[in-house]
């Protein structure tokens, strides 16, 4: 079960080459982004989780850092032994998938087909829902550096959001990595630097909480933080009933820290090669970070008795008593003195907030929620916060003018940079699995371009980011997006095709595959197990999300099909003359299928082009191109750059279907350069129609068909006579459209300067004949070189007396230049018998 699938030598080469795997792209060297510049491209988004996982662990924990260590190390064990090996599984049999749903199409069975419609639908969703959660939260790390900006706080998240769309449209995804590198490699160092520390500081001095408390109070006064979650009694005295329920809970709402680790293997097309290589790299890197991250900050939080503080980060609080006590001056408990202006401060803020500020909270009968307030006694509250000023003015000093305070302003612009930098994971693998539902016919065409899929995303979330406003209204939402591609990529990869695991060297009955199928399973048992606990600890959210993924699957019917009731068996493609300039399709699945049928005849004309089996005729490639395109209705716009090609890599077919569609395209490689030859002939035949009359002599016994034979013999050396008679009589002089005409043309003038060149011996003895100094009746020898020169055609032209036709013997001289070079002797270009 846990023997390796993976072919020996492709593994051994794949290690061979994996240090330059882990920084190709980096400087956008290279055929695509190693492991390095993959995850800081696409991965910003899962990385960014590591801000923000602990509070949302400790926050569903109800406050108790136990519960959430337990429920976060309950989804690393998840994570790490079934999501993992799924989608490294799944790389390997289709890094090219681009995510879970278009995996469903690429190597799931047919009945699966249904969770490719609907992982598409909450992938998508997901990935609006990044950018909005980023933005915003990004403009609330930012009023933390600069809070004078709090007023503009909607607009700044919107600013944000625009941003990054705009570099990514303009650069493309692939060109924007220095952007990515620069910011999440610089979050990545110090985070792994700055949180070893405070980790290791929390197990030395653990005494350091009576800082906590003073911090809390601070941003509770200057309404940074809105909501603090607190323990509202011993641990010990919880029932089981409660605290399983917080268990689930806690794990219902640390998921949110595996956000973003779905958009790596949707990004594999941006990949180096071998793209499985990089991809499971990345893939391994990315849960060792997330993972390591997440624990170093509970358990720092649980030495520090750090609460959850919605709107502000618990990693920052940590940052901060490392700032103070380690990299500052140092607080004591005995330096915090009380004096006349904190208690006077105190006073005036108990006058100026409202009521409701100046509470205590009753725990009610579950020790969690408050079920009660009453107010606070004026001395008891004044007693209090003038504590907590005087903390915060000790700290304060202890920060001002020392590295600490340089260390916490990096580590808020970091944190507020890798945010902002997060919504890359939802723009690029969104737009990844947008065009690829629009190569399914599921989606409208333009969205095959990343720019364009890319601009959609943005202006959709651009529009929800004013009414959504607070991240902690999307908290429910968003783990429904990233869970589902969980599931539904354990389940294809358990259930992949025996043809996917053949076509990659597996027998399907062998060990490898059923270590396959294993890592399939685990990642089925680890997805259904955080869909169960998300479906019944976050009821709240199902109804949206039904609703809002049912709407994008019907609209993909819809495009699909062309109406909302699904065909079983749709029409195949219409077919349409040469030169359609606007091709209108009845439905999607008809567009997708044209559309693959484009790509085959490309493909198999490109394969033509490289080959050389094309240069005979002597003509550009764009002439030959454009040739083809118009013949059988190619669309240009297909393989632009930001279309279906990324450095002329063919990406496989989304589906059996269009493969099938593909591949019937593109063994018609044979008819299509016949067809090319078809129009160079006819060109040739055109300059033979236009210039035989020069040398028609019927009184010297040269009607029209002897002088058009002897120029086809000439000009066709390698094509038996009959055959190419044969196909000049059928000719038809008519005007053709300008883009076959274009290639037909540069044949014209081919034949044209190659006639007298070729000629000058028969046009002579025409010559002589018509002022009659030598008999009508006369053979002409010929030697032409063939094959760019390496071989020598023998042409022998018999002409005879008037009304009979001429007949031509060929025969090949097997000289080559090299031969006749050594020999000394050179074949002449033309002999007369």
């Amino acid at each position: 079960m846990l023997k390796n699938y993976i072919d020996p030598q492709e593994r051994q080469e794949a290690h061979r080459q994996l240090p330059r795997l882990m920084v190709e792209g980096l400087l956008l060297g290279g055929a695509g982004l190693g492991v390095l510049a993959l995850i800081f491209e696409i991965a910003a988004d899962a990385f960014s989780v590591a801000a923000y996982q602990t509070l949302l662990a400790i926050h569903g924990a109800g406050g108790y850092h136990q519960i959430a260590m337990g429920a976060f190390i309950v989804l690393s064990a998840l994570l790490f032994l079934g999501i993992v090996p799924a989608y490294k599984a799944g790389a390997y049999l289709r890094p090219n998938a681009g995510g879970s749903g278009p995996m469903v199409e690429a190597i799931g069975p047919p009945w699966m087909r249904w969770l490719s419609w609907v992982g598409t639908s909450l992938f998508f969703l997901d990935a609006i829902l990044t950018i909005i959660i980023s933005s915003i939260s990004a403009a609330d790390v930012t009023m933390l550096v600069l809070p004078e900006l709090a007023p503009y706080r909607i607009l700044l998240a919107e600013i944000y959001a625009f941003f990054i769309m705009a570099v990514l449209v303009a650069m493309g995804p692939k060109r924007a990595v220095p952007l990515f590198l620069i910011g999440g490699g610089a979050f990545t160092l110090f985070t792994f630097i700055a949180l070893g520390l405070a980790g290791g500081l929390a197990a030395v001095h653990p005494e350091w909480a009576f800082l906590t408390e003073g911090i809390i109070s601070r941003l509770e006064t200057t309404g940074v933080a809105e909501h603090v979650v607190r323990i509202q009694q011993d641990i010990s005295t919880i029932g089981t009933v409660l605290f399983f329920q917080l268990f689930f809970r806690s794990m219902s709402s640390a998921m949110l820290g595996f956000s973003g680790y779905e958009v790596i293997p949707a990004s594999g097309k941006h990949a180096a090669r071998p793209k499985w290589k990089v991809i499971s790299m990345a893939l391994t890197l990315a849960a060792v970070f997330l993972i390591g991250t997440g624990i170093v900050q509970l358990y720092t939080a649980q030495r520090w008795n750090i609460p959850a503080t919605e709107g502000y980060s618990t990693l920052l609080i940590e940052y901060e008593i490392v700032a103070a006590q380690s990299l500052g001056a140092g607080v004591a408990p005995e330096d915090i003195e009380v004096t006349d202006a904190d208690r006077q401060a105190a006073e005036k803020l108990y006058q100026s907030l409202p009521a409701e500020r100046a509470v205590a909270e009753l725990p009610g009968e579950d020790g969690q929620h408050p079920d009660d307030t009453v107010p606070l006694p004026r001395e008891e509250y004044v007693k209090k916060v003038s504590g907590d000023i005087a903390l915060a003015r000790t700290l304060n000093n202890a920060i001002s003018g020392t590295s600490g305070e340089t260390f916490l302003v990096i580590a808020g612009a970091l944190l507020a940079i890798i945010l902002l930098l997060a919504q890359g994971g939802g723009y690029v693998g969104g737009a990844a699995v947008a065009a690829n539902a629009a190569r399914l016919g599921r989606l409208p065409g333009f969205f095959a371009n990343d720019s364009i899929g890319i601009a959609v995303i943005w202006g959709i979330s651009a529009i929800l980011i004013p009414i959504i406003r607070q991240v902690i209204v999307v908290e429910s939402y968003y783990a429904f997006g990233f869970v589902s591609a969980f599931v539904i990529t354990g389940t294809t990869v358990f259930f992949a095709r025996d043809d996917v695991l053949q076509k990659r060297g597996i027998d399907p009955r062998s060990a490898e595959a059923k270590s396959l199928r294993f890592a399939g399973l685990r990642g089925m048992i680890a997805s259904y197990i955080m869909a169960a606990v998300l479906v019944t600890q976050k009821t709240d959210a199902l109804l949206t999300i039904a609703i809002a993924g049912a709407s994008i699957t019907l609209f993909q019917i819809y495009i699909a099909n062309g109406d909302i009731k699904r065909l079983t068996d749709p029409e195949a493609p219409p077919t349409f003359p040469p030169g359609t300039s606007e091709i209108a399709y009845e439905m999607g699945v008809q567009r997708a299928h044209d559309h693959a049928r484009q790509r085959g005849i490309f493909d198999a004309m490109e394969e033509l082009i490289k080959s050389e089996a094309l240069a005979k005729f002597n003509v550009g490639p764009d002439r030959v191109r454009r040739l083809v395109y118009y013949l059988y209705n190619i669309d240009p716009a297909l393989f632009s750059r930001n279309g279906h090609r990324d450095n002329h890599e063919r990406i496989e077919e989304p589906n059996l279907k269009l493969e099938e569609t593909y591949r019937q395209a593109y063994t018609q490689r044979d008819q299509i350069a016949r067809r090319i030859e078809d129009y160079s002939h006819f060109g040739i035949f055109m300059f033979i129609q236009n210039y035989h009359l020069n040398w028609v002599a019927p009184e010297h016994g040269r009607d029209a068909a002897i002088v058009q034979q002897a120029m086809l013999d000439i000009l066709f050396p390698l094509t038996g006579h009959d055959i190419i008679w044969a196909e000049y009589c059928a000719f038809k002089p008519q005007r053709l459209p300008e883009p076959i005409w274009q290639f037909s043309r540069q044949r014209y003038l081919w034949a044209k300067d190659q006639w007298p060149n070729l000629s000058g011996r028969i046009t002579t003895i025409w010559t002589l004949q018509d002022f009659d100094l030598i008999p009508r009746d006369i053979d002409i020898k010929m030697v032409i070189s063939v094959a760019d020169g390496k071989q020598f055609q023998q042409i022998k032209i018999h002409t005879h007396p008037a009304g009979d036709s001429i007949a031509t013997e060929k025969e090949t001289i097997v000289h080559t230049i090299k031969t006749s070079k050594q020999s000394g002797n050179t074949p002449p270009k033309t002999t007369q018998s």
